[in-house]
């Protein structure tokens, strides 16, 4: 079944009345703990009704998003939207990485959320996959990771949460991220200031694909007017996007085609250039940052693959050298800590 990018089927009052499951913010307050698997495998059949939209599965603090200095000001968010199928060392790095530097801004992010759809406009569970809950464990593992390697500070890795969302597009689960962290704010307190800015980390191959015109019909113009709605400020949901550097060759805005650059790297370049030139849309607007190369070419798919092909795996077997007899580092080594000891523990990927 093909999932295009929608960007019309939005009726205001219809999403606003979806967000009910604000009643039971209290419920949500309260995770901050771990929670137990039937609790997620609830949300998830909760999740996909008109009333539940979204659904927070655990928070490091009850006042998520809310950082500690309650500052009254519009909050800047950084939304972390993967298969997670595991959540790899790359992960890890992504959602690590500070906010884009810019003449306007120099604050760090806020706080950030680590998202997952499950509706994927081009992935599908297979035999074999973790679980959506499964994932969610996992998720939740690399949220406290990112705590801790926070030092329990006031950093934004202080402030996360785990999330899913049932929607496939980006376009899609900005529009509904805004409202329903908008409810959530004013729920917290009348006081706030209910305004937020999202930025959505991305790898390069997920840029391609949001500006990929087979998601939205075909049509040039119907990308260019959904990706507006995404981008724009004054009359959008003003969101952003980071996407990690794959290599020196993958630098979207290069005024001149990098030596030896595939065509397809060159033909997103002048899409993403015509795209902001004809919306009078900043350069800011996707920022391109380095997550290391030692981690940008870890993929979910080869820990599976590596996974698969070992037998009678234990904690204690860790390999030799940490690398593959083909020059890969072991999945051991493409995966943070409490990930691999799930992956161990509940016997992933065989």
């Amino acid at each position: 079944m093909t999932c295009h990018w929608r960007h019309d089927i939005f009726n205001m009052s219809t999403v606003l009345h979806s967000f009910r499951l604000l009643s039971l913010k209290g419920l949500a307050f309260r995770m901050s703990s771990t929670p137990s698997s039937s609790f997620i495998t609830s949300s998830l059949q909760h999740l996909g009704s008109v009333d539940h939209p979204i659904e927070i599965i655990w928070t490091s603090h009850p006042l998520w998003p809310v950082p500690s200095s309650r500052a009254q000001r519009k909050l800047n968010i950084s939304v972390l939207d993967s298969s997670f199928n595991p959540p790899t060392v790359a992960h890890f790095a992504l959602a690590n990485t500070p906010r884009p530097r810019h003449e306007d801004s120099s604050d760090d992010y806020d706080g950030k959320l680590l998202l997952l759809s499950v509706r994927n406009a081009d992935k599908q569970l297979k035999p074999g996959d973790a679980t959506y809950t499964q994932r969610i464990e996992m998720m939740i593992r690399l949220a406290e990771d990112l705590r801790d390697a926070d030092g329990h500070g006031n950093g934004s890795n202080d402030n996360v949460a785990v999330a899913i969302i049932d929607e496939p597009t980006f376009v899609g689960k900005s529009r509904l991220l805004q409202i329903f962290l908008k409810e959530r704010l004013r729920s917290i307190s009348s006081s706030l200031t209910p305004e937020v800015d999202l930025t959505f980390i991305l790898g390069f191959d997920t840029l391609e694909r949001l500006f990929a015109l087979k998601y939205y019909e075909s049509s040039e113009d119907k990308m260019f007017k959904a990706l507006r709605g995404f981008f724009s400020q004054s009359d959008g949901d003003g969101s952003c996007v980071a996407c990690a550097r794959r290599n020196t060759s993958s630098y979207p805005h290069t005024s001149k085609p990098p030596p030896n650059s595939a065509s397809e790297t060159n033909s997103l370049s002048q899409t993403i250039s015509n795209f902001l030139a004809s919306s009078a849309l900043p350069s800011s607007c996707i920022s391109i940052i380095d997550i290391g190369e030692d981690v940008w070419s870890v993929s979910s798919s080869d820990v599976r693959e590596d996974v698969g092909k070992e037998s009678g795996v234990t904690e204690k077997s860790s390999g030799e050298g940490g690398f593959s007899k083909g020059g890969r580092r072991q999945w051991r080594e493409m995966v943070p800590e409490h990930v691999r000891r799930y992956i161990i523990e509940h016997d992933l990927y065989k």
